[in-house]
C-alpha cells in the first residue's frame, strides 16, 4: 500500500553531508530508536490568536526611546510583573474596521515620545512543533523575539503602514526555537512619526503565531483513524553510513519506506509518516534500518510500534408492546442504553423532529457508559394537545458521543502519486465516439493507451506532466477502481477535484455528474479548477469506473484528476445512530369547543376572534358563536352572530367602553351540539390613554450628594392601570432606560450608579394596553456624590509685599463656593495657627490679596464646595487610595501641618484596610526623627516640607500590602510663603589691622538677616565704588584681606545683602580710609639736615593723628558704639567727611502707646499694636495722621510713624 509522505518529512529529511575520512577503528552505526505517534493530523494550528481575532493579552511597556528599555526584556526569564497589561491590537485608532484594545499614540515632535513599545506574551507548548510562522502587522517597524531568540530584526520603514499582514512581517521560526512548557513571545515595535496614510500618522501592532504540532500520545484509537508516526534515527558511529534504508510494515504490508545515501556520522533528526492501522484491536507495526555498511551494532536496527483501534456502538433496548394514553396525556416508559462499544462513552437521547415528540424528556440524560455496561433510562412524554386521537409513534435518537468522518481516496491525482489511465486521443477537434458507451465498465478499451497522469504539454504551477498530450483535439480517458465493501460509504459525500484545460464532462459509472464540453469560453488548468461535491450513490460494489473527455482546441493541453469520498468512520464497523420508535395509541375525552382568550382588555374597536376544537373526534360540522353586551350593571341576552364551518376565526366590531362576552357551541356531523352555560372568553373596549405622576419625597431638589432619592408615583385620574413603567436616563443620553415595571403606586430607592444630571418620568400601561405619553420628566436632579477636587497653582515661597494672586490650577467640576482663610506667624515661629477669611472676592478663576504683613510666614487653605453640598474642606482632609507597590513615598494633595500647629498631639492619622474588605482597621504609627532606620514596622515618617507620607520596608518601618487601601485623614494646607520687605542690617563693629608688609585684614560682626556681602572699594571719591568679591555670609567668618597695599590712600565699605536680594550699604563709620605711606627711596638727594627732615614729619603726623582721634571720639559720641581705631606702620584711620555738630542729650521718654508690626512699615498699609491699652493689631486708615486711635479699645496717642 502506497502512502503520501506527510509535509512533516520534508522539513524533516535535510541531511547534511560531511566528508570524512575514517581510521582504522571507524565504523558506521546507523539507529532507529523512541518510535511515538500522534493521533492529531498536523495541520497548521493557530498557537498564538491575533489580538484581532481573540484580543490576545500580554505585558507591555511604552518608552520614549529604546535606549530606555530594561536589560534582556526579551529573555524567558525576564521578569515582567510591573509592565501594564492590555489586550493587542495595540494602535492610536481604527483601522479597516479593527479597534484597538489597547491605545499605543506617540505624542509631541522629534525626538517623539511614547514613539516605542515593548510586548511580552506567554503560552504553552505540548509536542513537537515541526513548522512554524509568525505574521506580524505594523507601523513603523518590528522586531520579534521567540525565547530570547530573534525571529528578525528591524523590518519596516519611516512610511510603512500595518495589513493583516504585512509580507515583510511574515517569517518562519525556527522549530528549536520552541521549548516543551512555558514560551515566551516578545516584539519591539517603533513608530517613526511620520505619516503611514496620507499625512497622518499611526501607530499599530498585532501578530499571530501558526504551527504544525505533533502531539505524542499512548492511547488507543477509533478504527479507522490515521495516526501519524514519528521516530528518532541517524548515525551514532564516526564512519558515515551508505544507502541507507528504513522501512515499516504490517502483516507484510509497506506502510513507508526511505532510502537515504548518506547519512553521517553522529547525524540525527526526527522521521515522520502516517499510518491507518487495519484491525480491531491490537495492531502491530515494524520498522526495520538497513545499509550498505559495516554496521557492527544491529541491536538498534528495529522497531515495534503497537496501537489499540476500538470501536464506539451503542444499543437500546425496550419492551415491544403498543402503549395507551390517556387524558392525562403523559406516556412513562422504561428502556435499556448498553454501550457494546471499546469506548467509554458519553450518551444522549435525543427526540426526534415533530410536535408529537417536542415533549419528550430522559432521566437520566447525558451520562457516560464504559465499555459492556448497561443503564436504565426512563422516557417521559408529555403529548401537546394538538395531537389528534389514534395511532402515533413517538420516536427518539440514542447518539454517541464520537460522530466523526473520515475520507478515502478512491482515485488520487498524479500530481500526488503514480496514477495509470487508459486514454486515446482523436485526430483533431472533432469527437471520437458518438455516444456514451466509453464511460461505462464493459466498454473495450485495449486499443487505447495506459499512461500516467497528469497529461500535458507544459507545466502547470510548476508541475510537469508525465505524459504528453500536444494536440488540439479531445483526448477521452478511463480509470477502474475496485470497492470491496459499498456499504462503508452510505450516506457518504464524494469530493471530485479535476485540473484540466479547456473544456470537460466527466461520467461515473456511465452516468453524467458533471462538465462544461463545447460550453462557454473555457477555463486554464490550475489544482483545481473545479471542485464538485456529490452523494457516493453514484458508486456501486465491485468494479467502478471514472471517465472524463477533455477538449482543448489550441493552446496548452492538461488533465488530473483525484476523488475522495468523506463517510461515517462509524461504516467501518457497520454502526449507525437508530431511531427507535415507541407505538402509541390516543384517545381522550368528551369533545368540546372554545373560543380562544386573547385579553380581558382591547384598545380597538375590533375585535380578532379565534375559536379551536378541543376534542379530536373527527366529526365536528360546525360552530355556533354568540356573543353578549354588558353595560355597567346591565347584562345583555346572548346573540348568535353567525354559524361557521371551515373558518376559525372572525372580527367583531365593538364600541368603547362597553364588555363583550363570547362563547362557542359546537355541533358534529351527529347532530350533537355542546352544552355549554358559560362565556368562552369576555373583552372590555378601552381606546383612553391612562395618566400617572411621579415625585420626590425629599422635595422638589435639583441637587443632591446623598446616594440616592426616594421616587413616588400614583395614577392621576386614571383608574385601569395595569402597571407603571418608571424611566430614567441621562441628560446627554438618546434612549431611555427601564427602572422598573409596577403594578401599583408606590415608593421606589433611586441610587444611580454613577453621577450625572438624570431626568425620571413615570408612564403608565392600563389593561387594555394604552400607553401613556409623556414628553416632559417628571423630575429633573442632578447626582453629585463625589468631593470636589481643587488645585491652586503654586506660589513663591519668599515673596515682597506686592499683592499676592493666587489662580486655580485645575478643578473637578463647577462650584458653588470656593473659601480661601490664612493663618500667620512670624517666620521661623511654630505655634497654633489661627484661620481667618479675607474679604476679598474670587473673579475669574484669580484671587488677589492685599496687605501682607512683612516678617511673617502665611499659611492658605480653600474649602471648595459643589451645588450638591459636597466639600473639601483641609481643615479635616481625607485622602483614601490603592497602594500598588511601585513607592514607598506617598505625595500627598494637600501639605499636613505639623502637630503644634493644630494645637493635637497628632494630626496625620492613618490607616489601612489590608484585606479590602471594607474595614480600616491596621493603625500606623507617626515617627519622630529624620533617622528612618529606626522606624518600626507599624510607623511612618512625614516630610511636613514636601507634603509626603514615606513608607519602609516592611521591617523597617510599615510596607502596605500591593493593593491595600490607605486612608489618611490630617489637617492641611494648600499653600505657604513668607513675606519679606525689609533690608539686612547694616555691617557693623568693622575692624581692619595692616601688618608691616602693608596686608590689610578686615573684621565685621555679622549683620541680622544678611545672607552674604559685597566688598567694594575706591582710591578717590571722583569715581564710584567698585566692586571686589560677592562672599557668602559663612565665608572666613566675616574676615576679608588684601594683600601688599600700594602706597596712598585706599577706601573701603561692606554692603549687607540678604535673600530677597536687598542692599545695605548704610555700614558703621561709611566706609574706611586707610593711608599707606609712601617708600623713601632717596635719603642722600637733599642737602637739607636730617634732623628738620624727621621734626617736620613728627609735626605733620602728630597734626594727622590729632585729627583722627577727634574724629573717631566724634563718632563714638554720636554712634553710641565703640569702634576700634589702629595705629600702626604710618596707617591712619580718617573719616570722609566732617560730620555736623549734634547735640547729645539724655532723654528719659515714657513708653509710646502704640508700636509698629516688625517688616509692615514697608508694606502699603502699616499694621500698629496698641500697646497702651487692649494689645490688639489693627490697620490704620490714614498713614498720614499724627494722632491715632485704637478701633478695639478706644485707647489715642501719638503715631509711631
Amino acid at each position: 500500500m502506497k502512502n503520501k509522505l506527510n509535509i512533516y518529512i520534508l522539513a524533516a529529511l535535510a541531511l547534511v553531508l560531511i566528508v570524512y575520512i575514517p581510521s582504522s577503528e571507524s565504523e558506521s552505526d546507523p539507529y532507529i530508536e523512541d518510535v511515538i505517534y500522534s493521533k492529531s493530523s498536523g495541520e497548521t494550528s493557530t498557537i498564538v490568536v491575533s489580538g484581532r481575532d481573540n484580543a490576545t493579552f500580554y505585558r507591555y511597556l511604552i518608552l520614549d526611546d529604546y535606549s530606555e528599555a530594561p536589560a534582556d526584556w526579551y529573555e524567558s526569564d525576564f521578569n515582567d510583573s510591573s509592565w501594564s497589561f492590555g489586550a493587542a491590537p495595540f494602535g492610536d485608532r481604527q483601522i479597516d474596521g479593527i479597534q484597538p484594545n489597547l491605545i499605543w499614540n506617540t505624542q509631541g515632535g522629534s525626538p517623539y515620545e511614547d514613539d516605542v513599545i515593548l510586548v511580552r506574551h506567554k503560552f504553552q507548548m505540548n509536542g513537537i512543533v515541526t513548522s512554524a510562522q509568525i505574521d506580524v502587522a505594523f507601523a513603523n517597524y518590528c522586531t520579534p523575539y521567540l525565547n530570547g531568540n530573534i525571529i528578525y530584526d528591524e523590518r519596516g520603514a519611516n512610511n510603512h503602514a500595518q495589513e493583516y499582514w504585512n509580507d515583510d512581517g511574515t517569517e518562519d521560526i525556527t522549530t528549536s526555537s520552541f521549548v516543551q512548557g512555558q514560551n515566551v513571545l516578545a516584539v519591539y515595535a517603533r513608530d517613526t512619526g511620520q505619516g503611514t496614510w496620507g499625512n497622518s500618522n499611526r501607530q499599530w501592532l498585532d501578530l499571530q503565531i501558526t504551527a504544525s504540532v505533533f502531539e505524542p500520545t499512548n492511547e488507543s484509537i477509533i478504527f479507522g483513524d490515521t495516526v501519524t508516526v514519528a521516530f528518532k534515527g541517524g548515525n551514532k558511529g564516526n564512519l558515515s553510513a551508505e544507502e541507507v534504508q528504513i522501512q515499516s510494515f504490517t502483516n507484510n504490508t509497506e506502510v513507508y519506506t526511505q532510502e537515504l545515501e548518506t547519512v553521517s556520522q553522529n547525524f540525527q533528526n526526527l522521521f515522520f509518516f502516517t499510518w491507518t492501522p487495519e484491525f480491531i484491536g491490537n495492531n502491530s507495526l515494524n520498522i526495520n534500518l538497513a545499509c550498505n555498511c559495516t554496521d557492527q551494532n544491529l541491536t538498534n536496527n528495529d522497531l515495534v510500534l503497537n496501537i489499540t483501534s476500538k470501536i464506539y456502538k451503542l444499543k437500546a433496548n425496550m419492551e415491544s408492546k403498543l402503549e395507551y394514553v390517556n387524558q392525562t396525556r403523559i406516556l412513562t416508559k422504561n428502556i435499556t442504553i448498553t454501550n457494546n462499544g471499546g469506548l467509554p462513552d458519553n450518551v444522549t437521547l435525543v427526540p426526534a423532529s415533530g410536535q408529537i415528540n417536542s415533549q419528550i424528556s430522559f432521566t437520566p440524560n447525558n451520562f457516560l457508559l464504559l465499555p459492556g455496561e448497561s443503564r436504565d433510562v426512563t422516557v417521559n412524554a408529555v403529548l401537546p394537545s394538538a395531537i389528534d386521537d389514534g395511532f402515533h409513534n413517538l420516536s427518539f435518537e440514542v447518539k454517541t458521543q464520537y460522530e466523526f468522518s473520515i475520507s478515502h481516496y478512491l482515485l488520487e491525482s498524479g500530481r500526488d502519486s503514480d496514477v495509470e489511465w487508459n486514454w486515446i486521443e482523436s485526430t483533431n477537434y472533432e469527437e471520437k465516439y458518438n455516444d456514451e458507451n466509453w464511460t461505462k465498465l464493459g466498454f473495450n478499451d485495449t486499443e487505447w493507451s495506459n499512461s500516467l497522469a497528469p497529461f500535458g504539454d507544459s507545466s502547470i504551477d510548476g508541475i510537469n506532466h508525465k505524459t504528453t498530450w500536444d494536440g488540439d483535439n479531445y483526448a477521452y480517458f478511463r480509470y477502474i477502481f475496485n470497492i470491496d465493501d459499498i456499504s462503508i460509504y452510505e450516506g457518504g459525500v464524494m469530493n471530485i477535484n479535476v485540473a484540466s484545460n479547456n473544456f470537460g464532462d466527466h461520467y461515473i459509472n456511465g452516468i453524467f455528474v458533471f462538465g462544461d464540453l463545447d460550453q462557454g469560453d473555457g477555463h486554464g488548468a490550475e489544482y483545481w479548477n473545479d471542485e464538485v461535491q456529490v452523494y457516493a450513490g453514484y458508486l456501486s460494489q465491485g468494479e467502478n469506473i471514472v471517465a472524463s473527455i477533455i477538449g482543448n482546441p489550441q493552446n496548452s493541453q492538461w488533465f488530473d484528476q483525484e476523488i475522495s469520498v468523506t463517510f461515517s468512520q462509524a461504516n467501518l464497523w457497520g454502526y449507525k445512530d437508530t431511531t427507535y420508535n415507541i407505538p402509541i395509541l390516543v384517545d381522550t375525552t368528551p369533545p368540546t369547543t372554545k373560543v380562544n382568550e386573547d385579553g380581558f382588555y382591547k384598545n380597538s374597536t375590533t375585535i380578532s376572534l379565534t375559536w379551536k376544537e378541543i376534542s379530536s373526534d373527527d366529526d365536528l360540522e360546525g360552530f355556533y358563536l354568540y356573543y353578549q353586551v354588558k353595560d355597567g350593571s346591565s347584562i345583555g341576552d346572548w346573540i348568535l352572530y353567525d354559524y361557521y364551518t371551515d373558518s376559525y376565526s372572525t372580527n367583531f366590531s365593538a364600541e368603547n367602553g362597553m364588555i363583550y362576552r363570547f362563547r362557542t357551541i359546537g355541533v358534529d356531523t351527529y347532530g350533537n351540539k355542546e352544552n355549554k352555560g358559560v362565556y368562552d372568553t369576555e373583552v372590555k373596549i378601552d381606546m383612553d390613554l391612562p395618566k400617572s405622576e411621579l415625585w420626590l419625597s425629599e422635595g422638589n431638589i435639583q441637587f443632591t450628594n446623598i446616594d440616592g432619592v426616594t421616587i413616588n408615583w400614583k395614577e392621576n385620574e386614571t383608574y385601569d392601570i395595569q402597571g407603571y413603567l418608571i424611566e430614567f436616563k441621562e441628560i446627554e443620553d438618546v434612549a431611555w432606560s427601564n427602572y422598573g415595571l409596577f403594578t401599583g403606586i408606590g415608593e421606589y430607592w433611586f441610587e444611580p450608579d454613577s453621577d450625572g444630571t438624570y431626568l425620571i418620568r413615570s408612564r403608565s400601561i392600563d389593561y387594555a394596553g394604552n400607553r401613556e405619553i409623556k414628553e416632559i420628566p417628571d423630575v429633573v436632579i442632578t447626582f453629585d456624590r463625589i468631593k470636589p477636587v481643587v488645585k491652586l497653582n503654586q506660589i513663591d515661597i519668599l515673596k515682597n509685599t506686592d499683592d499676592l494672586l493666587l489662580s486655580i490650577n485645575y478643578k473637578s467640576e463647577n462650584l458653588s463656593s470656593l473659601n480661601i482663610e490664612y493663618a500667620r506667624l512670624i517666620e521661623g515661629d511654630e505655634d497654633i495657627l489661627e484661620w481667618k477669611t479675607f474679604d476679598e472676592n474670587w473673579v475669574g478663576d484669580e484671587y488677589a490679596i492685599r496687605n501682607l504683613v512683612d516678617g511673617y510666614t502665611y499659611y492658605f487653605r480653600i474649602n471648595p464646595s459643589d451645588f450638591a453640598g459636597n466639600d473639601y474642606s483641609r481643615s479635616n482632609f481625607e485622602f483614601i487610595f490603592m497602594y500598588d507597590n511601585n513607592s514607598n513615598e506617598i505625595s500627598l494633595p494637600t501639605v499636613p501641618l505639623k502637630p503644634v500647629m493644630t494645637g493635637k498631639i497628632k494630626n496625620v492619622e492613618i490607616t489601612v484596610d489590608e484585606n479590602l474588605n471594607g474595614v480600616y482597621d491596621k493603625i500606623l504609627q507617626e515617627y519622630i526623627g529624620n533617622d528612618l532606620s529606626g522606624m518600626k514596622a507599624n510607623q511612618f515618617w512625614i516630610d511636613y516640607e514636601l507634603g509626603m507620607i514615606v513608607f519602609g520596608n516592611g521591617d523597617i518601618g510599615y510596607l502596605p500590602p500591593q493593593n491595600s487601601s490607605v486612608s489618611i485623614s490630617y489637617s492641611g494646607y494648600d499653600l505657604i510663603t513668607t513675606i519679606d520687605n525689609s533690608p539686612p542690617m547694616p555691617v557693623q563693629s568693622v575692624e581692619y589691622l595692616v601688618n608691616e608688609d602693608n596686608n590689610l585684614t578686615i573684621e565685621w560682626r555679622e549683620s541680622e538677616d544678611a545672607v552674604s556681602y559685597i566688598i567694594e572699594s575706591r582710591n578717590n571719591f571722583s569715581i564710584p565704588w567698585e566692586t571686589l568679591e560677592n562672599i557668602n555670609y559663612t565665608k572666613n567668618k566675616m574676615i576679608y584681606e588684601i594683600s601688599n597695599l600700594s602706597g596712598g590712600f585706599h577706601y573701603y565699605r561692606i554692603v549687607s545683602v540678604d535673600r530677597m536680594g536687598y542692599q545695605n550699604t548704610d555700614m558703621d563709620g561709611e566706609m574706611l580710609e586707610i593711608f599707606i605711606e609712601y617708600e623713601n627711596i632717596n635719603n642722600a638727594a637733599n642737602a637739607k639736615s636730617d634732623s628738620s627732615i624727621v621734626n617736620n614729619y613728627i609735626i605733620f603726623a602728630g597734626l594727622l593723628i590729632l585729627t583722627a582721634v577727634a574724629s573717631a571720639a566724634y563718632i563714638f559720641k554720636n554712634k553710641g558704639e565703640e569702634v576700634t581705631i589702629a595705629v600702626e606702620n604710618s596707617s591712619i584711620l580718617v573719616p570722609v567727611e566732617e560730620l555736623a555738630e549734634k547735640e547729645i542729650k539724655t532723654i528719659d521718654e515714657a513708653k509710646p502707646a502704640f508700636s509698629i508690626v516688625q517688616g509692615s512699615q514697608f508694606s502699603r498699609t502699616v499694621v500698629f499694636v496698641c500697646e497702651a491699652g487692649c494689645q490688639k493689631e489693627f490697620e490704620n486708615v490714614d498713614d498720614d495722621d499724627e494722632e491715632i486711635m485704637c478701633p478695639h479699645c478706644g485707647s489715642i496717642g501719638d503715631s509711631p510713624l
